[in-house]
């Protein structure tokens, strides 16, 4: 029969106040199970113990999954879409959505100013319609025309009374037609004919240029005029 060493006793027995000996069998308390392996239990903090990419010490990523444990989902990860309600790719700035990926209906760029009308957008041409067309917070810029005032009616501008619009207003007309010299004169204006009335009759600058008559002086009544 072998004999165990004399140091062994202390670690297999243990006094007794009965005077009986008690075996000590060292029992070990299970440590807490890390059953994915990421090197975190529950007890830890780990939210999904069935997934090593889920544990307090994992880097959010935007997958729909709470991976750091934090109790928060896809924070500061998720991408911002924009609602493109008549197609055209650009989307309305007032309308937006988070997500991981693009949602059906919707686009990353919020540029957008009329999310109704597919005509209007950051790329379209700017045409003249009363719209900012191409959003860049202008009307119809660069497109207009320039009509002038055709107060007296007679199909002549005023050159000084100036308006620019898509289409001629009530009582303008286009710019081939400006240079009238009165427009509160329906007889004045470019192409008249000259007339003996005291007027620029055809706006050449000069007033009843070859239509006047000359006469002369007859101080004695007699009917014949001095020809001096």
């Amino acid at each position: 029969m072998r004999l165990l060493p004399a140091l062994a006793f202390p670690l297999l027995f243990a006094c007794r106040t009965d005077g009986k000996t008690a075996v000590d069998t060292g029992a070990l308390v299970d440590a807490p199970a890390d059953a994915d392996g990421d090197g975190y239990t529950v007890e830890d903090g780990d939210c999904n113990d069935e997934d090593a990419s889920v544990n307090p010490g994992a880097v959010e990523v935007c997958d729909g999954v709470d991976d750091d444990c934090d109790g928060l989902v896809d924070e500061d990860v998720t991408l911002t879409f924009y609602a493109d309600a008549d197609g055209d790719g650009y989307g309305d700035p007032a309308s937006a959505t988070e997500a991981c990926d693009q949602p059906p209906g919707f686009v990353a760029a919020a540029t957008d100013c009329d999310d109704g009308d597919a005509a209007v957008n950051p790329a379209a041409t700017e045409v003249c319609n009363g719209v900012d067309d191409d959003c860049d917070g202008d009307v119809d810029e660069d497109v207009t025309l320039t009509f002038y005032a055709d107060a007296d009616g007679d199909g002549w501008g005023d050159p000084d009374a100036v308006v620019s619009a898509c289409e001629a207003p009530s009582g303008y007309v286009a710019e081939e037609a400006v240079g009238d010299c009165d427009d509160t004169t329906a007889a004045a204006h470019p192409g008249a004919e000259e007339v003996c009335d005291e007027i620029d009759n055809d706006c050449d600058g000069e007033v009843d240029e070859g239509v006047t008559t000359s006469f002369f002086e007859d101080r004695d009544g007699d009917g014949w005029g001095d020809p001096d």
